[in-house]
């Protein structure tokens, strides 16, 4: 009887399964197929795209990307921009190294502690967003060069090395043949979507970042929201600097200091746009597989690290101007 009656419903209202919603709902974005087809290219054009060791390198080496990823689509929703990640996530990858080698602090202890100034510094930035109005590219900016410069100093120029086993799992590990990062990579962007989707936080996101005058006039804090969504971005940039050092299995200042235009073109690429109030993950997430695969493919076709940087900084362009025609269009 109740297959019947399901039977009888209405398509639209029948339950369909989570991934085959979740496959309907991709195949509708021009993201998705745009990376699809990529996909499809560079299958062709190299006979090593589609071994199963090199999509997993992709995704392992996107890892600390995508987490960054996650804290600069909560930040641009709201019309602001982080431009201290990269700067956050080195500064932490040296932090760490350095407590746990030359203070033979717990591994544990020693990620609990930078995760939390790494919040710290995410937070700076925002004081001055939310205190004083200051455009977050500019107090990201010098807390960009403030995370440098302690980077320098408390690694005084040298690689460290020599971490526990039981760090370097993090970055080196597999649990049930699935690289470490991948998972870490799996639960963070579940939890951000929700938080996105289903709270009253990300719906303040959206209204922040699409009107800022009417958020305020409707009750909610502005400066508090830009606040948090910058010690999200501080947090989550940290997050990324323990992956990233677990995976060298190393850390050393200045490694990562291009990152962050990684970070913005994955946002970007994935629909965020950069005049607010529009962002989901699942795009971001979409972002990071395209930005990550055109890096992948133009090793593999043995195109220089130089001219990878023009054709990212052409793709964020190229994003941007659509981003612009867009809103352009609908009278925004």
């Amino acid at each position: 009887m109740e297959a019947l009656i399901e039977k009888d419903l209405p398509v639209e209202r029948q339950k369909k399964p989570f991934w085959r919603s979740l496959i309907e709902k991709l195949s509708k974005q021009p993201i998705f197929i745009a990376l699809v087809l990529l996909w499809i290219v560079l299958g062709f054009a190299s006979e090593h795209f589609w071994q199963l060791q090199n999509l997993k390198n992709i995704l392992i080496q996107a890892a600390p990307i995508a987490i960054m990823a996650v804290g600069m689509t909560y930040v641009i929703i709201t019309a602001e921009i982080d431009l201290s990640v990269a700067a956050i996530q080195t500064f932490i990858a040296c932090l760490v190294a350095i407590l746990m080698v030359n203070f033979h602090i717990n591994s544990a202890l020693a990620i609990l502690i930078v995760l939390l100034v790494s919040m710290l510094c995410g937070s700076v930035s925002g004081f001055f967003v939310a205190k004083f109005k200051f455009p977050a590219f500019i107090s990201s900016l010098g807390m960009s060069s403030v995370c440098t410069g302690l980077a320098l100093v408390i690694t005084k120029g040298y690689s460290i090395s020599g971490f526990p086993d039981a760090f370097n799992f993090i970055g080196q590990g597999t649990i049930a043949s699935i690289p470490v990062p991948i998972v870490i990579v799996i639960l963070v962007y579940i939890i951000a979507h929700v938080v996105l989707s289903m709270t009253k936080f990300g719906l303040d996101l959206y209204a922040v970042g699409g009107n800022e005058e009417a958020a305020r006039l409707s009750g909610i804090n502005v400066g508090k929201v830009k606040f948090i969504a910058l010690l999200i971005s501080g947090l989550t940039a940290g997050l990324a600097g323990i992956i990233w050092a677990a995976r060298m299995a190393s850390s050393q200042a200045l490694v990562a200091s291009q990152d962050t235009l990684d970070v913005i073109a994955a946002v970007v690429i994935g629909g965020t746009s950069l005049l607010g109030g529009v962002g989901t993950i699942i795009g971001t997430a979409i972002g990071v597989l395209i930005l990550g695969t055109i890096r992948n493919g133009l090793n593999l076709l043995g195109v220089s690290p130089s001219w990878q940087m023009v054709a990212i900084g052409t793709i964020i362009l190229f994003a941007v101007f659509v981003d612009y025609l867009g809103k352009k269009k609908s009278g925004n």
